[in-house]
């Protein structure tokens, strides 16, 4: 629980304050070319709040699309924001972890097809370390990005 506050307190942190991100033009010197936000090469929590959409929309989605896709094409047929960040995602609300999301009991997790575990563990966790910049969560590394960061534990 400790660690869904802090998770939550970085969230909020990361979506607070917002500078004006760097631009450059687009065209060939034109000076009438419209102005293109570049994303600065930074972990994700150090980002703006638009600079994090920006950051959603042009590189976590089309990268981790097609690997759900790949998993299961019928079930992640529509993939986009509403997949993870559930259908706040369509009003602006982006909280995470999601409750919507299937709820994990680390001492049982049988009720998970076994398959699915092993495709989020081996592939989803650390595709969305590795863009988000942050480490992988593992026992030596338990504040890591893991799990928790999508997924609520289940009640007991």
């Amino acid at each position: 629980m400790k660690l869904l506050a802090v998770l939550a307190s970085l969230v909020v942190a990361a979506a607070c304050g917002s500078k004006a991100p760097a631009t450059t033009t687009t065209g060939g010197g034109d000076t009438a070319g419209s102005a293109t936000p570049v994303l600065p090469d930074v972990p994700f929590e150090k980002l703006d709040h638009d600079q994090q959409i920006q950051f959603m929309k042009e590189v976590v989605v089309p990268t981790m699309a097609p690997l759900f896709k790949e998993h299961d094409a019928k079930e992640f047929a529509e993939f986009g924001c509403e997949t993870c960040h559930g259908p706040g995602a369509e009003k602006g609300e982006f909280e995470m972890p999601n409750p919507d999301l299937p709820k994990l009991n680390f001492a049982d997790m049988s009720k998970h097809k076994k398959e699915d575990l092993e495709w989020m563990g081996k592939v989803i966790k650390p595709t969305m370390a590795k863009l988000l910049k942050e480490p992988e969560y593992s026992p030596e590394n338990p504040t890591g990005f893991g799990c928790v960061h999508c997924h609520t534990p289940e009640a007991k």
